[in-house]
């Protein structure tokens, strides 16, 4: 047979080229990827290291221009001539200086200008002439220079069509009142020729520390792209570093380098494009490498997989041959196909023993619920047992009812209860002799079996089921780590009787309550011959509501664990018990609506009210109420009373502070406060303590403390009248408190702050 597409063929070629293909192709990308990124770094490394040259070299013409003034304006001829007025008089004095400025300035210092003005004779010097303040066209913005913040500053001067940048200082030096200026002008052009003239690529330029461009290498950044740049270095405001950024739609390589100087900035730019032109032959060579490589691995792909194909090739024409065609969705898998012979055999071998196996294990389990519910008739029942593979010579039944007594502590949640019970039975039938029980079932949250035997007295049928019972929970707890309990019912010599010991097994597990989790019952040893009229503990439930209502904590759980005890103390049906529970439940969650405020009652959200009442219900074991009561219920209550008792302190507190704050300047008292507030001065002074930290007194003195500093400092209050003010009757006790609390006299605190404030 020939398939038109051979799917293991194709798999087995397929995974021989990519196990030769991908190492070469990941082998590839990682070597461009690490030239690519060794050539970037080393073209920013070289950018950074010709960046710093071209600031030190800047920097230096600039550092030589500022030295260069200030010798100049430091000269004795220059300080003296800054106090003469303009006078004909002085005509070689301002020679002088003119001479003495032109020599100053060497070509090297690349200055275009240099102007000297006398601020108080209103005359000046500069490269061309010696002239006098009427005839200066930009007199203001000269002398806008002497409000600069600095005795000495490098400006930039936005006002020419050509920029340009100057140094200004103020005479004498250090004196941010100036007598004259000194005005030093570098042309663009001058700073351009300044910058980096080497055989490298991108641009170098400089801007001030307002960002304004001062000057550039080239035109390379046009005027978007510089708008583009500034706004990047505003965002990260970094003071040296490099980064990558989109200017005119081309990614750039930014390195920037800002001077301590002056706050000027130095910055690189570079395409990336320019930085990776080499890395880009590296990789045509690499992807040729790569290309060769793969065809060569896909030559001996295809003629090793042909190879290894031949023999499932021959399997799969032998099968075809012996069996036919295979189905259609199996032609084009080779072993898809061999797999669908050899399952449909094993199918057809074992199909009709396992309906048949399962369908009777289904129908006994049928018959063993219809038992159990009452839905069998008498009649039928030997003849349905016989057919079932039951024994029919049972002198006695009873049956045991199997719960679990908690998922809260176990590994397991609660949707795995009815896997956990299916599991309980198979380890019941494993336990169990065949010939002593009908098949284990699972009905609603419980697990029940029906035991049966001959010839066995009253003791004799406990002790068996006892021992099985036990056995049961202990297998249970070693593989599935569960403590159940086990309800059992009277020995009944009727099998259709069952239905009635079910209920009795079923009504045995109800006294848990009393009895607890792990517990073994037999119904007639725990269901009481004669009930008691109550089981409800009334004054030790009223003594655990006024221990409540205290929130005294310790007290209330030794209450609790006494009521629990007295209201199973007792031999009682466990529908009292519950009842009993209901009716403290009730007493408690009443006290909790009753003994708090509108804002601190316990309000409960839909529906919770009822889950708490379910859960309630739902316990069954002391340990479990008495946890539950106290977590869920009696912890909550309290809460909410300590709340509300916190509350009423601050309240009344806040008001006693409020009392000081408005009457601190009277001969206001505890007492005073307490009359105000309806209370006894013995229940607010310790009170307020409490929530303040400190005393009334200490308090009250405190803030007249503060009133006295405040008057001291923001009035001309005499200190006696302070001392009067705050009913001090003689000033000197005024003056030796606050010489305690702040180890200086009135007088000196007013003296020192007064002194601070200038």
């Amino acid at each position: 047979m020939n398939f038109r597409v051979s799917k293991y063929f194709t798999r087995l070629l397929i995974y021989s080229l990519l196990i030769g293909s991908i190492p070469a192709i990941i082998v590839g990308i990682i070597s461009y990827d690490k030239a690519s990124s060794i050539v970037q770094d080393k073209v920013n490394q070289s950018s950074m290291a010709t960046l710093q040259q071209t600031q030190l070299r800047m920097e230096q013409v600039l550092k030589t221009i500022d030295h260069s003034v200030t010798q100049y304006i430091s000269s004795p001829l220059v300080m003296n001539a800054m106090s003469l007025p303009y006078s004909a008089s002085h005509y070689q004095v301002y020679n002088e200086m003119y001479q003495n400025m032109v020599r100053s300035q060497t070509f090297e210092l690349t200055i275009n200008n240099m102007t000297v003005l006398n601020l108080i004779g209103q005359w000046g010097v500069d490269n061309h002439n010696i002239f006098t303040f009427d005839e200066v066209k930009n007199l203001d913005q000269l002398l806008g220079y002497e409000k600069l913040p600095s005795f000495s500053q490098w400006v930039t001067d936005e006002d020419k069509s050509s920029p340009s940048i100057s140094l200004v200082k103020k005479i004498p030096l250090n004196s941010l009142k100036a007598d004259g200026l000194a005005i030093v002008t570098i042309a663009e052009s001058q700073l351009a020729g300044l910058l980096a003239a080497d055989n490298r690529i991108g641009s170098i330029l400089v801007m001030d520390k307002d960002y304004r461009l001062l000057s550039r290498s080239d035109q390379k950044v046009q005027e978007s792209g510089l708008g583009q740049l500034v706004a990047e270095m505003h965002k990260r405001n970094d003071r040296e570093g490099q980064f990558n950024v989109e200017l005119d739609g081309d990614i750039t390589s930014v390195i920037l380098r800002k001077s301590s100087y002056n706050g000027w900035m130095y910055v690189s730019a570079i395409s990336i494009k320019d930085i990776t032109r080499d890395s880009r032959t590296i990789g045509w060579v690499t992807l040729i490498v790569c290309l060769i490589t793969v065809l060569v691995t896909g030559g001996l792909a295809l003629l090793g997989s042909r190879t290894f194909y031949r023999p499932v090739g021959q399997l799969v024409a032998t099968m075809t041959d012996r069996f036919g065609e295979p189905p259609k969705e199996a032609r084009a898998d080779e072993f898809a196909m061999i797999g669908n012979r050899l399952q449909a055999m094993l199918q057809n071998e074992s199909r009709l023993s396992a309906q048949l196996t399962g369908q009777v294990r289904d129908l006994r389990q049928f018959f063993v619920m219809k038992l159990i519910r009452g839905e069998e008739r008498e009649p039928e029942l030997a003849v349905r047992l016989r057919e079932y593979g039951y024994s029919t010579d049972w002198e006695w039944h009873a049956v045991l009812a199997i719960q679990i007594d908690s998922l809260e502590r176990s590994p397991y949640k609660e949707n795995d209860r009815d896997l956990l019970l299916f599991a309980i039975a198979n380890i019941v039938g494993e336990l169990i002799p065949g010939g002593e029980r009908l098949d284990p079932v699972v009905l609603e949250q419980s697990q029940i079996t029906v035991i049966g035997g001959a010839g066995a007295t009253d003791a004799a049928y406990k002790n068996r089921l006892f021992a099985l019972a036990e056995l049961i929970q202990q297998t249970v707890l070693q593989y599935l780590k569960l403590h159940i309990s086990i309800g059992i019912s009277l020995p009944h010599k009727r099998l259709i009787d069952i239905a009635l010991s079910a209920e009795q097994a079923l009504e045995a597990l109800r006294y848990r309550i009393r009895f607890g989790p792990a517990s073994v019952l037999f119904i007639d040893d725990v269901q009481p011959e004669d009930l008691v009229s109550s089981v409800f503990p009334h004054r030790a439930a009223k003594d655990l509501y006024d221990a409540v209502k205290l929130a005294d904590r310790t007290k209330s759980d030794e209450l609790l664990e006494r009521c629990m005890g007295l209201i199973f103390q007792e031999q009682a049906d466990w529908r009292q018990y519950r009842m009993s529970l209901v009716r403290l439940y009730t007493m408690l969650i009443e006290l909790g609506q009753s003994e708090t405020t509108v804002d601190t009652a316990m309000e409960f959200p839909p529906g919770q009210e009822k889950q708490l009442f379910d859960r309630l219900l739902d316990l069954e074991s002391q340990d479990e109420i008495r946890q539950w009561f106290s977590d869920v219920v009696i912890a909550p209550i309290m809460g909410r009373l300590e709340q509300q008792r916190k509350s009423h302190t601050k309240k009344i507190s806040d008001q006693m502070t409020e009392l000081i704050e408005q009457r601190f300047d009277t001969d206001i008292t505890l007492e005073a406060c307490a009359k105000e507030l309806n209370y006894h001065p013995n229940h607010l002074g310790p009170l307020f303590s409490r929530e303040k930290g400190i005393s009334f007194s200490e308090y009250l003195q405190n803030y007249r403390l503060q009133m006295a500093k405040m008057w001291l400092v923001e009035t001309d209050m005499r200190i006696g009248d302070i001392a009067e003010r705050l009913t001090y009757t003689n000033p000197q006790n005024f003056i030796r408190f606050f010489r305690k609390m702040e180890n200086m006299t009135p007088g000196q605190y007013r003296e020192l702050n007064s002194r601070h404030n200038l």
